[in-house]
């Protein structure tokens, strides 16, 4: 079973722990066969570790596998095309495109809401909020007790750039305020609401503005990327909006569409590597 699964962009500005968004590109390529006993892991990246226990891939298909009482094991080869630490899902990327090609490959017949379950098994501490949209496409909301996704299908050109910087997710928790203000918490909750009825009205305007409204994660975590806020003033006469995908250190931006081009050109400037894609589809083989 050989799969695509897409890199995502979480939070979205004011929607932290709860947002995400599915993009076409970058991709990992992951293919599962079926072995006799055991689970193989097999990476293209020396950094990304092959033991089952600590690879997100590895997780997932040990937990899957287990509950499912199956017993064949699976040989999982993985080509990763989501740079791992740059915000843009990439342990998610690995652990819904294995969920996703046991589900197929055995044929479990499982709902697109069970396979973000276990895909959020390869997510320290199970957060949902890049596997949702890896498996949904589009735009995906993330509610909890009981898990529950909604989702909905955007047409949306996007422009994302990834700093030549790692930053590490469990350390950008900890900066994370602890209490918030009041005023802040009405803030961010205007601004997500907004934000959804942006996207159900095609208003890309108020959209972008939406984005750049959190009071309370992006304050502080657009401190350990490199000139982000000098580069975030500068790009929003080229763009309807910019923050910061995920944990970062990359940055999504949504660009006007005739000034895509000088929107490129200074992300470029400021850090190097720049991808032009659109809002995709989910996993797929």
């Amino acid at each position: 079973m050989k799969v695509y699964s897409p890199c995502t962009s979480a939070n979205l500005g004011v929607g932290f722990d709860v947002f995400g968004l599915c993009l076409e590109e970058p991709y990992d390529i992951i293919e599962v066969e079926k072995i006799d006993k055991g689970i193989v892991i097999d990476v293209d990246r020396e950094d990304i570790p092959k033991d089952v226990e600590k690879n997100t891939a590895g997780l997932v298909a040990k937990k899957m596998l287990e509950d499912f009482k199956i017993d064949e094991g699976v040989y999982i080869k993985i080509k990763k095309g989501v740079k791992p630490g740059s915000g843009l899902g990439s342990s998610a990327a690995s652990a819904a495109g294995t969920a996703y090609a046991i589900n197929k490959l055995f044929n479990l017949n499982l709902s697109k809401l069970d396979l973000v379950r276990y895909a959020a098994y390869g997510e320290k501490g199970q957060h949902y909020d890049n596997v949702a949209p890896a498996i949904y496409g589009g735009f995906t909301i993330v509610l909890q007790n009981p898990l529950r996704v909604l989702n909905i299908d955007i047409n949306l050109d996007v422009v994302v750039a990834i700093p030549d910087i790692n930053i590490d997710t469990e350390e950008a928790r900890k900066i994370i305020p602890k209490k918030v203000d009041l005023n802040d918490m009405i803030n961010n909750v205007a601004y997500a609401s907004s934000l959804v009825y942006s996207l159900y009205n095609k208003d890309i305007e108020l959209l972008g503005a939406c984005i750049m409204k959190d009071n309370v994660i992006e304050p502080v975590r657009g401190k350990l990327i490199p000139k982000y806020f000098e580069f975030r003033e500068k790009a929003k006469q080229y763009c309807y909006g910019v923050t910061i995908s995920g944990s970062g250190p990359s940055i999504l931006m949504i660009p006007k569409e005739d000034k895509i081009d000088e929107l490129i050109d200074l992300a470029k400037e400021y850090y190097g590597e720049v991808i032009k894609t659109r809002v995709g589809r989910g996993v797929h083989d």
